[in-house]
């Protein structure tokens, strides 16, 4: 019995250690196909952003995280609301953009590539835009900072105040989902 035993875990040694040599093999591959992945990424980096990016708080406490600074500043203005009931309404933000390349528009909002356009209250409640997954072009030149209105966050509650906000922008090559945070709303504001 003990033959048995011996010449079965013998032969299970066998066929393990054949596996483990092809396991390493495409171990070896793998990683040689990562690191050529990581090189062709590397080359591209200068032309895509990468989540991370340039960290601004503001004069009036909103703070923006802009993946794609490299391509364009983003600054809040204001959040602007309007009424459609008495708790609830539509808010728009508008931003001022000032593109560092030679393009003739950008696109804002909508859902695709890094995210989705959305807001969220303190209160954990998402708020979604007019045409969710379309985004807006909007005209631009080089070096000229434009004020933009985006299109609006739906059904908002007059109660809130907008805790986060992401947007999904495109900025020629560069991508990325700009997060804006503590954007306090403006109320039915007079004409200007």
């Amino acid at each position: 019995m003990k033959k048995v035993i011996l010449i079965g875990l013998m032969a299970l040694g066998i066929i393990a250690v054949p596996r483990n040599v092809c396991a390493q093999g495409f171990l070896k591959k793998l990683t040689k196909g990562l690191e050529s992945v990581n090189k062709g990424l590397d080359k591209a980096g200068d032309k895509a952003s990468v989540a991370t990016g340039q960290a601004v708080t503001q004069e009036n406490g909103v703070f923006v995280m802009n993946p794609v600074s490299k391509a364009m500043s983003v600054e809040v203005v204001k959040a602007v609301g309007h009424s459609i009931s008495e708790n609830f309404g539509d808010v728009a933000l508008v931003l001022r953009v000032n593109v560092k390349e030679p393009v003739n528009s950008i696109a804002l909002g909508g859902s695709w590539g890094q995210g989705k356009t959305q807001a969220f209250d303190a209160d954990g409640n998402v708020y979604k835009m007019n045409m969710p997954s379309v985004s807006d072009r909007y005209d631009v030149t080089e070096g000229l900072p434009v004020k933009i209105t985006c299109n609006p966050f739906l059904k908002v509650r007059k109660t809130a105040s907008l805790a986060i906000v992401k947007i999904v922008a495109k900025c020629g090559d560069a991508s990325g989902e700009i997060t804006i945070k503590n954007v306090p709303i403006e109320w039915d504001p007079a004409e200007e």
